[in-house]
């Protein structure tokens, strides 16, 4: 029995892989022109918007740390906890799928006596109210903001290709989905249950959700930045709009922290609202320098305290 469930874990992640493979080929082979171009854009970036660019990216992981604070069934030190989330995102650029936070998250609060039910339940809820953030935001910026959005009627060849690329992604995301979606329903059960540890103190759920959206504006306002600093300029909602779109690519890629995927969802998104193709892909480069790779300077060494510290 154990035999055959190795094999179909195996013959899945075989599946996925291929998947990936043939998406990439499709996709890079077409771009390389795009990749050569967009290099131009990124030689002389705005420094001013390139450090507050820098600086908003920071205050997403004050944001992740305070949302475990307020979640959290057992005291936690803030500063800790912001180390940890540095150690966090560090171990999810080598694992796919948030898999590396997520693991590190539920490792820390274990360690934090929290049972194992109890420490899974808050790093689901974490997730969640990200998604509700995030949600939420959308929401009320169509709401109030909505004749700032208008995407062009017509697309040309490089719209039309990237937004293929972007969906396409998604659906490899969706495939994964449908494999794992016993364990996604036994973890919501769970999930339930923990809600109710929050009975006493409904003042944490709120809360958490407040920091959640400060973290989303965070990124919103990062990547809006990186753009101000390549000389495009966006309204709001269509910053959050696209950024959201490349979350979701990159949720859907089954590579270390989106890799790839979230790429190609930020430029699909610029290049529908009117931005040529290499800036567009300049932004979403620059912005992921800024806040995927430039981040990694203070998450390694956060790790190793961590493991020092045996915090997780």
């Amino acid at each position: 029995m154990r035999l055959e469930t190795t094999r179909l874990a195996f013959n899945r992640r075989y599946i996925l892989v291929l998947l990936l493979l043939v998406l990439a080929i499709y996709v890079l082979v077409p771009q390389v022109g795009d990749f050569r171009s967009s290099w131009h854009f990124l030689r002389h970036p705005a420094p001013a918007w390139t450090i507050a660019a820098a600086a908003l990216t920071m205050t997403t992981y004050l944001s992740a740390a305070l949302n475990y604070r307020f979640l959290a069934l057992r005291p936690l030190r803030y500063g800790q906890t912001v180390v940890v989330q540095l150690a966090a995102m560090f171990i999810n650029r080598l694992l796919p799928g948030g898999i590396g936070a997520l693991g590190a998250n539920y490792a820390y609060l274990h360690r934090q006596n929290h049972t194992s039910a109890q420490a899974a339940s808050v790093v689901g809820l974490n997730n969640l109210l990200g998604a509700a953030a995030n949600g939420l935001l959308v929401a009320f910026s169509l709401a109030f903001l909505s004749n700032q959005v208008a995407v062009a009627p017509d697309y040309d060849r490089a719209t039309g290709l990237w937004l293929k690329v972007a969906l396409a992604l998604i659906l490899v995301g969706g495939v994964a989905l449908v494999l794992s979606r016993q364990r996604f329903k036994r973890q919501v059960a769970e999930l339930r249950i923990q809600l109710r540890a929050y009975q006493c103190q409904a003042w944490r759920l709120p809360s958490a959700l407040i920091s959640s959206i400060l973290l989303t504006l965070g990124n919103v306002f990062c990547l809006w930045a990186c753009a101000a600093a390549l000389g495009i300029h966006l309204p709001f909602v269509v910053i959050l709009l696209i950024l959201s779109f490349g979350v979701g690519a990159g949720a859907a890629t089954p590579t270390p922290g989106g890799l790839g995927g979230f790429e190609a969802g930020l430029a699909a998104g610029f290049i529908a609202y009117h931005v040529a193709s290499p800036a567009a892909l300049a932004v979403a480069l620059l912005y992921r320098l800024i806040s995927y790779w430039l981040p990694i300077v203070f998450g390694a060494p956060a790790f190793a305290v961590c493991r020092r510290q045996h915090w997780f």
